[in-house]
């Protein structure tokens, strides 16, 4: 057991040693850029009070707000924010310089009364032409001036199915690159947490293909693929350009691959800790976390009470376990899953931009080496079953042998020898011939090769060595050497004095059968 501890703690380790530093990647890939967010006050006016540039931002019915408060979903807005910039500021910035504006909305851009141009169309729902959910516009450092720069900006978001609380996520200036350049810095480092879930989900469905633990490796699967769904949704809008509406659909399936991680893993828990009353567990974990997720806003709070619940529910669960029966792999799993909570009430402000899919991979990692070292155990258990079966199956053998004994008839010249097998000692290949040696001493020549021979003899005939077959019923012990030069040695004595060698390969076998000898 101490051994076992000890395998299952360092193969842990090791998994956590190697996601840290994955994540030590995470940092090492960050971006650093210089970028200009534009200051307050932001202006917002009705396209209805000012349909058309230029406009006047000082009419009645246009209002000052936090950019964080925009909002251009169903609506034709006008904005006006203001960039100040000087001369260290402006010396700072290496052209070529771009406009990044990453919102959920079509545009059209001016700074400083010129036009820098259309991401898609914005308008009325007739006429609106999608833009992209992240754009760039080239910005010429000769409009640049030190002082106020006066960015005004129209758009409408005619075309979602859903209505964010915060539809703009950033407006900046900096050097011109992708258009993601200042989203998901760490969307490469991420790569490489979709290749360890791809792994994952890649090993346990060859793993669920054998009978044990099927269900248990299925759940890994699914949880697995969940998982790199998710996170390849969750990065998909740093490695692609797509136009706003599918915004929408992302933020989705996000929301409900993190659901089905959620309960996959609550069904996982409660399957291996709640025994017959599991059923009750996971329908009463999905009912509180659907409820959840419908009632509470945004979809990040969505996202993350889709899985904090069910791993909530399944930390409670694992601990009752653990309070029953004082089991370590419950205490171990509960303090797991009660980490993974901390980190994520610690990090909740930036959840999914790292941590989330480093918590997930590094929960999965804990439940791989723990699932790892039940399915050892139950291996080992079987294979120790199967040699009880086989022991008990062979001495039913020998009891039948001795109350209905097998005879082997021995074709001669002009004569047909009679033999009890319960007398035969071993058999020896002698080419295309073998020679029974009976108990007595006596010999007789069989005209077969000893396969064919073997095959007419009863199972409590073992081959110990291609040139010898030994009634298990004569051995008294086996033994073994080790030779520094060949290696191991060992062979049977039989009751009659005899030693017969016995092939290394085969010495496993020939122990488990010789320890199924009574006595």
């Amino acid at each position: 057991m101490q051994n076992r501890l000890r395998i299952f703690t360092r193969v842990t380790s090791i998994v956590v040693a190697l996601l840290i530093s994955v994540f030590a990647l995470f940092s090492s890939l960050a971006i650093a850029s210089t970028t200009l967010l534009p200051q307050q006050p932001v202006t917002v006016c009705d396209v209805a009070i000012q349909p058309d540039w230029p406009v006047n931002f000082s009419a009645a019915g246009c209002q000052q707000m936090p950019l964080s408060r925009v909002n251009p979903q169903g609506k034709v807005i006008w904005l006006r924010l203001s960039l100040h910039l000087n001369q260290q500021t402006l010396a700072q910035l290496e052209p070529p310089l771009a406009l990044y504006l990453n919102a959920k909305a079509s545009s059209s851009t001016y700074l400083n009364g010129y036009h820098l141009g259309n991401n898609g169309l914005p308008g009325n729902p007739s006429d609106e032409v999608a833009g992209d959910m992240d754009a760039r516009f080239y910005v010429p450092l000769e409009l640049l001036q030190i002082g106020d720069n006066q960015l005004a900006i129209k758009m409408s978001a005619q075309q979602g199915v859903l209505t964010l609380p915060g539809p703009i996520h950033f407006i900046g200036l900096g050097h011109y690159n992708a258009p993601q350049h200042y989203l998901q810095r760490y969307s490469n480092g991420m790569l490489v947490l979709l290749g360890i879930l791809l792994t994952a989900t890649l090993y346990f469905a060859v793993r669920s293909l054998q009978p044990l633990q099927r269900v248990r490796h299925v759940l890994l699967v699914l949880m697995s693929l969940f998982a790199a769904l998710q996170l390849f949704s969750e990065i998909s809008r740093g490695l692609f350009t797509y136009s706003y509406p599918l915004h929408d659909l992302r933020l989705l399936i996000i929301t409900a691959m993190s659901l089905a991680f959620g309960l996959c893993l609550l069904i996982f828990i409660a399957l291996r800790f709640a025994s017959r009353y599991a059923l009750h567990w996971i329908y009463a974990g999905a009912i509180v976390t659907l409820l959840t997720v419908l009632l509470i806003s945004g979809f990040d709070s969505k996202t993350t009470a889709a899985t904090f619940c069910p791993v909530l529910i399944s930390a409670v669960l694992t601990f009752l376990h653990w309070y029953r029966t004082k089991a370590f792999q419950s205490a171990a799993t509960s303090a797991a899953l009660v980490l993974f909570l901390v980190v994520m009430v610690l990090t909740a402000a930036y959840f999914h931009e790292t941590w989330y899919f480093v918590l997930i991979t590094l929960l999965l990692s804990f439940l791989f080496a723990q699932q790892a070292w039940d399915f050892n155990l139950q291996l080992s258990s079987r294979q120790l079953d199967q040699e009880k079966i086989a022991k008990l199956m062979l001495r039913l053998e020998q009891d039948r042998q001795h109350t209905k004994p097998t005879i082997l008839k021995i074709a001669g010249v002009g004569k047909v020898d009679i033999i009890n097998t319960v007398q035969i000692s071993f058999c020896q290949a002698a080419g295309d011939y073998s020679e029974i040696n009976l108990t007595d001493g006596r010999q007789h020549l069989y005209s077969g090769t000893l396969k064919t021979l073997e095959s007419e003899l009863p199972s409590t005939f073992l081959r110990v060595h291609r040139s010898y077959l030994v009634n298990l019923e004569q051995v008294k012990r086996l033994t073994t050497s080790t030779d520094k030069r060949s290696g191991s040695a060992a062979s049977l004595l039989l009751t009659n004095g005899q030693q017969i060698p016995v092939s290394r390969r085969l010495i496993p076998s020939v122990r488990n059968a010789v320890t199924a000898e009574p006595g």
